[in-house]
């Protein structure tokens, strides 16, 4: 869908209450505006990040800090990198460490690792001397440190890595699936996808064996779908359920995975990125050079070296 957020209006405007407040990108500096393009706070940022549990991390003078949905400052611009909030708290750096502050700012988890992630699920993961885990967020108990890499925990399991091999553990920090795949994904409705040895396919929870299915390649299983590409495809993808039928046929160049019902596909090169649906639809026009997917209504993208947001209905948030 052709449609070009041109908003003539940058005075401040108060949102509705039911309305979340999306980032707008404004000759380069960025605020947020109202669904459909109303300015609610004027762009005088550097960069900003959607808002979550009330709060938006924004970048301002170099530094990161959060503001409320009225636009004024809740967490001074103080850090030199962080997060957005998930689970009450946002990791923050501050003299070369990370920790986590809480809605006022205050330390909840304290400035002692090298590397920190936003916690899912009462757990993220940490870098500490070295090696990664999981830190516990009740308890600040920091699990399996013995980790070359660690991804956010997905329906109890966090994905880990360990020399070139992948695998699973638990909250416990215990081993769910010990490392022994090529590649692996997180778990999405029960199941997530792996590579063991030369082939792709599908694990659950408690089992080590793969459903094996003749693709050369099988991307994360999301929202019921994953996309896949076999060599009779001829460089093209399209997508598949967990037994490996074929739901969209293959017909793009690069695919990737669905989020919020839509999925990011590159037609062919000279066309760009653009949005289908789970029916092979498609639903905002090929023309962006980048697509991300779609996360609480609305995905970034960009286009002619310039980055903003849209949402699902392909309006976009920015102006030149």
């Amino acid at each position: 869908m052709k449609r070009t957020a041109l908003l003539l209006a940058l005075s401040l405007c108060a949102p509705a209450a039911a309305q979340e407040l999306i980032p707008y990108n404004s000759h380069g500096r960025w605020g947020y505006s109202a669904p459909g393009g109303k300015i609610a706070i004027r762009p005088r940022f550097s960069y900003a990040e959607p808002f979550s549990e009330g709060l938006a991390l924004v970048l301002e003078g170099g530094k990161y800090g959060f503001i409320d949905r009225t636009g004024k400052t809740a967490i001074a611009a103080r850090y030199q990198s962080a997060g957005s909030f998930s689970d009450g708290c946002a990791p923050v750096k501050s003299r070369g460490l990370w920790g986590c502050v809480d809605h006022d700012g205050k330390p909840a988890v304290p400035f002692e690792y090298e590397a920190l992630l936003p916690f899912s699920e009462g757990a993220a993961p940490a870098k500490k001397n070295g090696r990664w885990g999981l830190l516990l967020k009740d308890s600040r108990e920091f699990r399996g440190g013995v980790y070359d890499e660690i991804y956010p925990v997905s329906e109890g399991l966090a994905r880990v890595r360990l020399k070139d091999k992948y695998g699973y553990i638990g909250l416990s920090g215990k081993e769910a699936l010990p490392p022994v795949y090529a590649e692996a994904f997180p778990f999405s409705g029960g199941f997530a996808t792996a590579k063991l040895g030369d082939s792709y396919g599908f694990i659950d929870r408690s089992t080590l064996a793969l459903k094996s299915r003749d693709y050369i390649s099988i991307g994360p299983y999301s929202e019921g779908l994953a996309h896949a590409q076999a060599l009779a495809w001829e460089d093209r993808c399209g997508y598949i359920d967990r037994d490996g039928n074929v739901v969209i046929q293959p017909q793009f160049r690069m695919c990737a995975s669905f989020e919020g019902g839509l999925a990011p596909v590159l037609k062919d090169l000279k066309s760009g990125w653009g949005y289908i649906d789970k029916t092979g639809r498609t639903v905002i026009d090929f023309k962006y050079d980048q697509a991300g997917g779609f996360r609480g209504g609305i995905a970034k993208v960009s286009r002619g070296g310039k980055l903003f947001y849209i949402d699902q209905k392909g309006f976009e948030y920015f102006r030149k």
